[in-house]
């Protein structure tokens, strides 16, 4: 039988992203140790410390501050603003601690009308036509708010189910892993260590200068 032939998926540079949310109550930017002390923050600290250490891996960090799209404007402009800051000024001392050296950007929203519409469609909301028909119809702001307002028993649910879960912190981690290079991968084909090599890795070492194709089919 003639062996089909295919592309290999072999990628040099691998990027992840990994994501962790910090939640603040309503009108707050205080961080709560019980957002702290999560294990899902932890784990994320943890990768980032653990990619940093790696020589193969590159890592930037991205924090991303946002206020729910309710009471106006100014005062959730200055909401976002502090939790950025807040969120910035942790995640700065505990990579001083770990000796973790990596850069932070950071940004924020004030009225995060993208995350409302998202969880909205996902939502089982009743009346959730009603309020993305409002969405749609009014650019504006403050008239969204107002009008979304006016839905009254809607609004009681939205307060309820989906504003809370925008008002957070959002922390990426960027990860770069950094394959092998072409020595590398040839100095394990022809050193008989193919067993560390990944299925990719082994179709792309098969066509380079200097390696044996039918000892890696093989």
């Amino acid at each position: 039988s003639t062996p089909a032939q295919a592309p290999d998926q072999f990628q040099r540079i691998i990027k992840e992203a990994y994501d962790a949310n910090i939640m603040f109550l309503i009108q707050q930017a205080e961080l709560r140790s019980s957002e702290l002390n999560s294990s899902n923050l932890a784990a994320w600290k943890d990768l980032v410390k653990e990619a940093d250490r790696d020589d193969r891996k590159n890592v930037d960090v991205e924090i991303s501050a946002y206020a729910s799209p309710d009471g106006g404007y100014k005062l959730n402009e200055g909401l976002a603003e502090k939790r950025e800051k807040n969120t910035s000024n942790y995640l700065d001392k505990e990579f001083r601690k770990s000796n973790v050296d990596t850069e932070i950007n950071e940004r924020y929203t004030a009225q995060d009308w993208d995350g409302f519409k998202q969880l909205v469609e996902a939502s089982n909301l009743q009346d959730k036509d009603l309020v993305l028909r409002v969405l749609s119809m009014y650019p504006d702001p403050e008239t969204r708010e107002r009008e979304i307002k006016n839905i009254s028993a809607v609004y009681s649910e939205l307060a309820e189910t989906i504003l809370p879960k925008l008002r957070r912190s959002r922390l990426i981690a960027n990860v770069e892993i950094i394959g092998k290079t072409d020595a590398e991968l040839l100095a394990a084909v022809n050193g008989n260590r193919m067993g560390d090599l990944s299925v990719e890795e082994l179709l792309y070492a098969a066509n380079l200068d200097g390696a044996s194709k039918e000892s890696i089919y093989t």
